[in-house]
C-alpha cells in the first residue's frame, strides 16, 4: 500500500471526524424514511432491519426515479442496504483508507464478522445507485442476495 498524500491525510480526517453525524443522520433519515412508506415503528428499522426488507422491495418494484428524485432515493436506499448489512452479517461503518480501494475515502460498511475475509466491504451507496438505475420490476432483495453470496465468497477486498 502506498503512502497517503498530506491532501489524501486531510481528506480523510475530515471524513473520519465526520463519520459519527453520518452515522446518526442515517439512524435519523432510516426512520423517517420508513414513517413516510407508512410502515409500523419505523424506528424499529434500526434494530431489524430485514424486517422492512420486503416493503421496500415492494415499494421501489415498479417506481420510476426521475433524475430529480435520484440522489433523494439513493440515499435512503444506500443508508437502508448499509445498516441491512451491518445487521446481517456483524459490520459496522468506517472510512475507506487503502487508496487502492475502489471505495477509497468512502462511507463503508464492513469489517464483517460473518463473513471470511475481515477485510470485505461495500460500498452500500455505489449498491444503492445501481439497484435505483435498474428498469423497474428490479428487485431489492435479489440484489441484496447476491451482494451477501459475493461477501460470503469474498477472500480479499469487496465487492
Amino acid at each position: 500500500m502506498r503512502d497517503l498524500t498530506n491532501e489524501e491525510r486531510v481528506q480523510f480526517e475530515q471524513r473520519q471526524a465526520g463519520l459519527d453525524a453520518f452515522v446518526q443522520e442515517g439512524m435519523e433519515v432510516l426512520g423517517e424514511f420508513m414513517n413516510r412508506l407508512e410502515l409500523p415503528e419505523p424506528y424499529m428499522v434500526l434494530r431489524n432491519a430485514e424486517r422492512y426488507l420486503s416493503p421496500v422491495d415492494s415499494w421501489m418494484r415498479d417506481q420510476v426515479v426521475s433524475s430529480q428524485d435520484r440522489g433523494w432515493i439513493i440515499t435512503r436506499i444506500g443508508y437502508f442496504i448499509g445498516e441491512l448489512f451491518n445487521q446481517r452479517l456483524g459490520g459496522y461503518w468506517f472510512v475507506e483508507i487503502h487508496p487502492d480501494s475502489p471505495f477509497f475515502l468512502q462511507y463503508v460498511v464492513g469489517r464483517f464478522t460473518g463473513v471470511p475475509s475481515l477485510n470485505a466491504r461495500i460500498s452500500p451507496f455505489a449498491i444503492a445507485a445501481n439497484y435505483v438505475d435498474q428498469p423497474v420490476g428490479r428487485s431489492l432483495s435479489a440484489m441484496t442476495t447476491r451482494v451477501e453470496d459475493q461477501l460470503r465468497q469474498c477472500t480479499s477486498e469487496g465487492v
